[in-house]
């Protein structure tokens, strides 16, 4: 009887543990097709061709969408915004708007992931 409570609590105790670091892993995220993609919108938008733009757009947005549904990301909803207001603003007309938007998603996509801090201590407390 004594086996089958120290096998439970042992269970357990390895079952909660998993669950803890898989909450705390930091998201790795490849962004790689849609920074291509990205350069493709920025050629596009600079040569004000907006026919090409609009097919890139749809296809980065899903891209991000596809990627989306893999985990919930804020910098990838960050990013699917900003392509989304920059076809909006190329369906108007203002590629200037479209390409600072873009350049503004680039700058999302190759920032890298900060280290995990761990504790709760202010960098200044020691």
């Amino acid at each position: 009887m004594n086996f089958k409570y120290i096998l439970a609590a042992l269970l357990l105790s390895l079952f909660t543990s998993s669950m803890v670091y898989a909450a705390g892993s930091p998201i790795n995220e490849d962004y790689t097709a849609l920074i291509a993609l990205g350069e493709k919108m920025l050629a596009a938008s600079k040569a004000s061709d907006a026919s090409t733009f609009t097919a890139v757009a749809t296809e980065a947005s899903d891209v991000a969408k596809v990627q989306g549904n893999k985990g919930n990301s804020p910098r990838l909803q960050r990013i699917s915004t900003k392509i989304k207001q920059a076809k909006k603003s190329v369906n108007v007309g203002d590629f200037l708007k479209a390409t600072t938007l873009i350049e503004e998603a680039m700058v999302e996509m190759k920032k890298t992931n900060a280290p995990p801090q761990w504790g709760g201590m202010s960098s200044g407390a020691e």
